[in-house]
């Protein structure tokens, strides 16, 4: 029996509001529930999803971000990144644009902004206002009106409105249609007026640009990839409203794009960009993965063309004024981007410079910068005839999955740009953008070293261990020679014009370079010293030139305060042979000349020298800006019977980049040249010949930090306040931070290479080289020392700090376990230092390690006072560590292997307080590009061997790349931190958070780096590495983006389950929801009931194995396995269980084996059923499972699956094959009929019939054998009955079985025809002979939904009228966006269809499209949630469903 299709009745949306909440208030006994649902806000729902709209808006002084989240709009403050309201703009209809109007309009204290929010055709006027006094926002929805086709850009007429009713506005459609937005005359009400249409073309993109003449110029994308340029003048849209048609001028028609435009953007104007006159651009982005930008610069005179089109970019134009210049319209430049389309972009304007923000499919955003390159002659594909090019500048990845849907910008004081992002992923993305610098987003300063100035800037030396005479005390810079010396340091360009009274004596021009580097002392007296070396070209008035070079040492006393010069040995490398002359400084600060700018100071200091009879008498100028030395000048009067000259020298500071164009210089130079720039680069003193590098790095604090180098130097580095007056003076440029440079100690011991550790929860610091000697530094002492010798090269040092049984600090002191191992043996040294007891640091044991087992990480676990080491084979091993006498060798006592496969371990860390009661974990990482948490105990045997007991709870491979280097878990914020490498990027990544924190180019991971988070609860950290010679040093204060919401796949949902209810690591109770997507991930999130809370959806785990989109999952009934299913045959059983440190972890504990040699087949579907193991000898083997699962060739098999902790295994019991057809689901019935159960298996398929399976043979018996094999001759399954249902595919169906009739089940199905099928089994009746077929009976109800209908899901039962059967409530929804709920009666006595009574029950639309999947739960205190998925998420509730809460309580 079919039922016709209802008609909908069509009743006004307050209307229908009203009658339901009348029936509902009559049917609730609960007034105060009833006031709870009906007086929270009722707009919103609980969603993820993508993020199709952004802007920003000022209202007042706060700015504001709004945010179009499918139907929904969402207004964060923008600062404090909280929610302050969020409205239903439309009911069904999602946002795809916000305009706003850019002034405020203040009437009576209130602040008001008009918006216009469009989505398809809808457009909705809405108010956004503020009490000035308490400034919160509130919105206030106004009219909706209906365009005849898809809005593409809307804008307000620029200025202050007079009333906030005031509404002046022109949209844009899909076929090039301008209209008119204006309130209606008398009525104030607004109307929507055809205003022109534009040249006759399908629209991707517009973009409308209100000009200072009062010009509306709308730039038009088309589907045939031309661009279109054209406007009509204000003026003249009065003239609409009397009917007078309005003229347009079609300006330009660009023809390039290879693809459709899907994106265009009009700049204001600009200047600076060559040609020397003013320019506006027009950029578009394409289906062809490039972005074009266009001159169209003559809008601002008014041209018109001749014949209305432009028909190729080379063709010209006449601008009609009086001096008549002709100007060739060109494509200006061309750039491809992106790994796939671009959407969209943007605009920056900062100054002169232009820079573009483009969205693509990729899910980034890319920056590009207009490049003005005049030293290129000429044009080429990507520039114009002015050398415009396009350069790319940063990559910004802080969406994931695909595409990035909408952006807003806004400009900052100081002429940053502060973008947001928001994409498929439901994430939005704040980040700033600072043009022309290296910033990125958030405080992130990065500045570069080379050894020479670090030389050039380091501090006083502390006291060497091989030293015996006493060092000289640092004592701070507050003398003016003193600050004059330090200041000299660096690399200078100098110009010298020397003037000769006698013709013996050449006159010229000296250009070259003076470095100053510093060096050792040569004297006991001096405190410090530069070398100083000139090299460059002097050429003579008669044109000869040559290369000229000297040398002089400057040196500075501390106790005489004086600087002096000195002559050298060149022959005795460079040591200096005696005194040149002394510097006098005057003592005013004042210039002989006067006044001086404000802000410099100049400084003045004079000299003589006597060389035989000529005398010399040398005068110094330093002129400082801001405290920092930026240029000097030296000039000599010489006179005497030989010589008689006077030469002028000015040397000024070279700055970085100068630097780096040298440097570029130099890649163009010999290979005799660069040999020739790294000698000069070498050491002072008797390491002239060599060159000094740096070698290893390790962080004391975030601002702190030792570098060793190839000459055994070990030098501390300390990062001070860049902006400061202290950065200032040691010589620092603004945006860069400043580093103080110290000269700990020079050891033999650490030439060459050598490797550096600190100590966990200390500032402990061991360094060792080539012959085995280790070195400790601490914070306090700040001197390096020698603490034992390994006899060997170190290969791998760990230091821990270690406690009592009380956890408190042991006496006081800092005690550490020291463990290393050595090249070429198969042992590690485990040491004591820091004991108040012994002198000298103790070796206590040795633990000897496995074959082929190289040390790569290592733990000690203090509780159980156990070693644990990880190998570079991925292998863990254990060893006791307890009531051991010295020099004891210690034997493994177990060894896990493949901890993570067969890569290296580089993170072991123990996750432990002893004040707080939880168990022991150990976090592991490695270069599997994963990372996991495991749990450790351990017991003793009878003779007293330990064992240990290690159990994965968690592992997960987070999108950071395939190296994980280090991780660090903040206690504070209960935050997870890994970093490493991707590619050529360090990235930090927040795994708590889910996000990417810090990103850096330092050009992949075989390099010598160091990183340290700030930690207790700050966010950024320091990131320290070498790349060509050249120590970088990269500083972050915060995070790199600032995250509004996370969001959540990036990737349409394919499947979704929710657990049974589970206990919490914090004790209390939950249900699950886990989410299966597109982009192979699955997400396990918790929810939270309470209407109107932000947090509705919060992501607990991210789960990362599969290879392909998600298809199906499911929980068992403990909640403790959750079982995936996805293409390529890939199915797997992941462990859920509670973890107090994250919240929840997951690990993957077995995999289905493939079922062909290909593996090539999607799993369709699955249902599974627990054995009991009382029931049959499996008892000992843990839980077991039988498995159905369907494949996409149409075969069903089944599988036995057992789950321990030891071992869990998938083994193949029984197989077949159904038609040609493909199989799309499967479910397990168990009727019962004369106190007898049968199994049976039910599948639907692509011809719309559903098939039984008998399967008593496999269910109700199951095989006692653990290891039986699957046999192709006896082990098949085959199905009995076919019913037909639908006419095409069956996509969904799930079954309930009346508590009165145990022998019959209700299926509910529905298809590809968009119908319903409520169909009733009966199972062996009495009157039936047993064996036969059940009876199958189906009551289908037509386009129940306009579309297909993907998911179904059973609600609850209610309590149906008296003497009635009680009634089932089901919801179903498809690709139409419906939601409805239907209920579903079934009288047991009576057969057949007969006895169905279907009702639907409610029909909500949903903001989630294509609807895959549908899951319910419902609560005594909250009522009933409807959970959708598909692209994004949403919760529905009873009222919006149309049930009442008190129904079936």
């Amino acid at each position: 029996m079919e039922l016709p299709a209802e008609e909908p009745i069509r009743v006004k949306a307050n209307v229908e509001i009203a009658i339901r909440v009348e029936i509902f208030r009559r049917r609730l006994h609960n007034l105060d529930l009833f006031n709870a649902l009906m007086f929270s806000n009722p707009d919103v729902n609980h969603v993820t999803n993508p993020i199709t709209a952004l802007a920003f808006v000022n209202l007042g002084s706060q700015l504001l971000l709004l945010a179009g989240e499918g139907p929904y709009l969402k207004i964060f403050h923008h600062d404090t990144s909280q929610v302050l309201e969020v409205k239903r703009v439309f009911e069904s209809q999602a946002v795809h644009g916000i305009a706003t109007t850019n002034a405020a309009t203040y009437i009576d204290g209130v602040i008001v902004v008009n918006l216009l929010i469009w989505g398809n055709k809808s457009l909705r006027i809405a108010q956004l206002h503020a009490n000035a006094a308490d400034a919160r926002p509130c919105l206030d929805l106004k009219d909706e009106l209906q365009a005849d086709d898809w809005i593409l850009d809307a804008c307000f007429r620029p200025g202050v409105y007079s009333a906030p009713q005031d509404r002046d506005a022109v949209l844009v459609t899909a076929h090039n249609v301008a209209f008119h937005l204006c309130s209606a005359p008398r009525s104030r009400r607004p109307t929507l007026k055809h205003v022109k249409a534009g040249p006759r073309s399908m629209l991707y993109s517009a973009c409308i640009e209100w000009t200072e003449d009062r010009k509306i110029v709308i730039a038009s994308g088309t589907v045939l990839g031309e661009v279109l340029l054209w406007s009509f003048s204000h003026t003249e849209l009065s003239a609409v409203r009397g009917g007078t048609p309005v003229s347009h001028e079609l300006h330009y028609r660009f023809e390039g794009h290879e693809g459709s435009v899907f994106g265009v953007g009009i700049s204001p104007e600009l200047s600076g960009l060559g040609s020397g006159y003013a320019k506006r651009m027009l950029a578009s982005c394409s289906d062809d993965r490039t972005i074009r930008l266009w001159d169209i610069s003559g809008l601002d005179k008014d041209e018109v063309l001749s014949d209305g089109k432009l028909e190729h970019i080379d063709s010209s134009i006449v601008f009609p004024d009086d001096d008549t210049k002709h100007v060739t319209v060109r494509c200006v430049a061309t750039v491809m981007g992106h790994a796939s389309r671009i959407w969209d972009l943007r605009f920056l304007v900062s100054g002169n410079g232009l820079g573009i923000i483009s969205l693509g499919e990729d899910s980034t955003a890319q920056m590009w910068q207009l490049a003005h390159d005049p030293r290129v002659e000429g044009s080429s594909p990507t520039r114009g005839p002015d050398n415009l090019h396009l350069v790319h500048r940063q990559t910004y990845a802080f969406n994931q999955g695909k595409n990035i849907w909408a952006s807003a910008l806004v400009r900052n004081d100081g002429g940053s740009h502060t973008v947001v992002t928001g994409g498929a992923d439901g994430r939005i993305v704040s980040h700033n953008i600072h043009q022309g610098d290296d910033i990125a987003g958030g405080k992130r300063l990065t500045t570069e070293w080379t050894m020479q100035d670090v030389n050039a800037k380091l501090q006083w030396r502390r006291p060497l261990i091989a030293q015996s005479a006493p060092a000289v005390s640092p004592s701070p810079r507050n003398t003016k020679s003193q600050y004059v010396f330090e200041e000299l340091g660096g690399t200078w360009v100098i110009k010298r014009n020397i003037r000769s009274a006698r013709p013996t004596y050449p006159s010229g021009i000296f250009n070259g370079k003076a470095t100053l580097e510093r060096r050792y002392t040569s004297a006991t007296d001096i405190d410090r010293e530069y070398l100083y070396t000139e090299d460059g070209t002097f050429t003579a008035d008669q044109g000869l030139a040559f290369q000229a070079s000297r040398q002089y040492v400057y040196r500075y006393r501390h106790d005489s305060d004086t600087i002096s010069a000195w002559f050298v040995k060149p022959d005795e490398h460079s040591r200096a042979d005696y005194l040149f002359h002394d510097l006098r400084l005057e003592d005013s600060s004042e210039s002989k000349n006067g006044q001086h700018p404000p802000g410099e100071l100049l400084l003045q200091a004079s000299g003589y020298h006597l060389c035989i009879d000529d005398h010399y008498t040398p005068t110094y100028t330093f002129r400082f800006k801001d405290a920092a030395l930026e240029e000097w000048s030296l000039a000599y009067q010489v006179s005497g019977p030989q010589k008689d000259y006077v030469a002028e020298a000015s040397y000024t500071r070279e700055h970085d980049d100068q630097r780096r164009n040298r440097q570029c210089d130099e890649h163009e130079t010999t290979s005799a040249q660069m040999q020739l720039r790294r000698c000069k680069e070498s050491l002072p003193g008797d390491q002239k010949t060599r060159k000094d590098d740096f070698k290893s790095y390790v962080f004391l604090q975030y601002n702190l930090f030792l570098v060793t180098t190839a000459q055994g130097r070990v030098l501390l580095g300390s990062i001070v306040a860049p902006f400061g007056i202290q950065g200032k003076m040691l010589g620092f440029g603004k945006g860069s931070p400043a580093v103080k440079w110290e000269l700990i100690g020079q050891f033999d011991a650490l030439r060459s290479s050598s490797i550096a550790t600190k100590a966990l929860e200390s500032y402990l610091v061991l360094v060792s080289g080539n012959n085995g000697i280790v070195f400790s530094y601490g914070i306090l002492e700040k001197q390096i020392l020698p603490i034992f010798d390994l006899g060997r090269k170190a290969t791998f040092l760990y230091a821990q700090r270690i406690h009592n049984r009380d956890g408190a600090q042991l006496s006081g002191v800092q005690e550490h376990l020291i463990l290393a191992t050595c090249l070429g043996l198969p042992v590690a040294h485990v040491h004591k230092h820091g004991d108040p007891d012994l002198d000298d640091p103790k070796q206590l044991y040795f633990l000897s390690l496995p074959d082929s087992f190289i040390v790569t990480s290592a733990c000690y676990i203090e509780p159980f006072s156990v070693w644990m080491l990880g190998s570079r084979s991925g292998s863990v091993a254990f060893y006791d560590a307890s009531l051991l006498s010295a020099d004891t060798k210690v034997e493994p006592c177990s060894i896990v292997l493949d901890v993570h496969g067969e890569n290296a371990i580089t993170v072991m860390q123990c996750l432990w307080e002893w004040e707080v009661d939880q168990p022991v974990y150990i976090l592991t990482a490695g270069r599997d590009g994963k990372y996991a948490l495991h749990t450790i105990s351990t017991t003793r045997s009878a003779s007293k061997q330990l064992e240990v007991i290690f159990h994965t709870v968690h592992r997960s491979m987070p999108p950071l790349g395939p190296n994980i280097e280090g991780a660090a878990f903040d206690s504070h914020k209960q935050e997870l931190t890994l970093w490493g490498f991707r590619s050529k990027f360090f990235i930090v990544w927040n795994a708590s958070k889910d996000m990417e924190t810090t990103t850096v180019e330092c050009g992949g991971a075989h390099r010598h780096w160091a990183h340290i988070p700030r930690g207790n609860g700050a966010e950024g950290g320091t990131f320290v590495w070498t790349k060509a010679s050249v120590c970088n040093v990269h500083l972050q204060t915060s995070t790199s983006h600032k995250v509004f919401q996370s969001g959540g796949h990036g990737r349409e949902i394919k499947a979704m389950a929710l657990s049974p209810v589970l206990d919490r690591s914090d004790g209390s109770k939950n249900r699950y929801i886990a989410t299966g997507a597109e982009d192979t991930t699955i997400r396990i999130w918790s929810y939270n009931h309470e209407r109107g809370s932000e947090d509705g959806f919060k992501r607990l785990a991210t789960l990362n194995k599969h290879t392909t989109g998600i298809q199906q999952l499911q929980w068992s009934d403990n909640g403790q396995l959750l079982f995936s299913a996805a293409g390529c045959e890939e199915f797997f059983a992941w462990r859920v269980q509670p973890v107090s440190l994250i919240g929840i972890g997951a690990v993957c504990e077995a995999l289905c084996p493939s079922v062909t040699e290909d593996g090539d087949l999607r799993i369709m579907d699955f249902c599974f059923e627990e054995i009991d193991s009382q029931n049959n000898n499996l008892r000992g083997e843990g839980r077991n499972y039988l498995v159905s699962i369907v494949y996409s060739d149409s075969s069903l098999r089944i599988f036995r699956y057992i789950s321990n902790c030891t071992r869990s295994y998938f083994t193949l019991l029984q197989t077949n094959t159904y038609t040609t057809n493909c199989l799309t689901q499967v479910l397990r019935l168990q009727p019962t009929t004369q106190a007898t159960t049968h199994s049976y298996l039910c599948t639907a398929s692509s011809d719309g019939h559903i098939a039984l399976w008998p399967a008593d043979s496999i269910f109700c018996n199951p095989t006692p054998d653990p290891d039986l094999k699957y046999n192709n001759k006896n082990n098949t399954i085959h199905f009995s009955h076919r019913h037909r249902i639908h006419q095409n595919t069956i996509k969904c169906m799930t079954v309930v079985q009346p508590a009165s009739a145990p022998n019959q089940y209700l299926l509910l199905s529905g298809g590809d025809d968009g119908a319903l099928g409520i169909t009733r089994l009966t199972f062996y009746t009495p009157s039936t002979a047993a064996g036969e077929p059940p009876t199958c009976s189906t009551l289908l109800y037509p386009k129940a939904h306009a579309a297909a209908i993907n998911a179904i899901s059973y609600i609850r039962t209610l309590r149906g009228p008296a003497g009635s059967p009680p009634v089932q409530i089901f919801a179903t929804s498809g690709n139409d966006q419906r939601v409805k709920t239907w209920g579903v009666q079934c009288a047991a006595n009576v057969p057949g269809t007969e006895g169905l009574r279907v009702e639907k029950r409610g029909d909500k639309s949903t903001s989630v499209g294509d609807v895959a999947a549908l899951c319910a739960m419902t609560t005594s205190h909250s009522g009933t949630h409807v959970f959708v998925a598909g692209i994004g998420m949403e919760c529905l509730r009873d009222v919006e469903l149309g049930m009442a809460v008190a129904d079936g309580l």
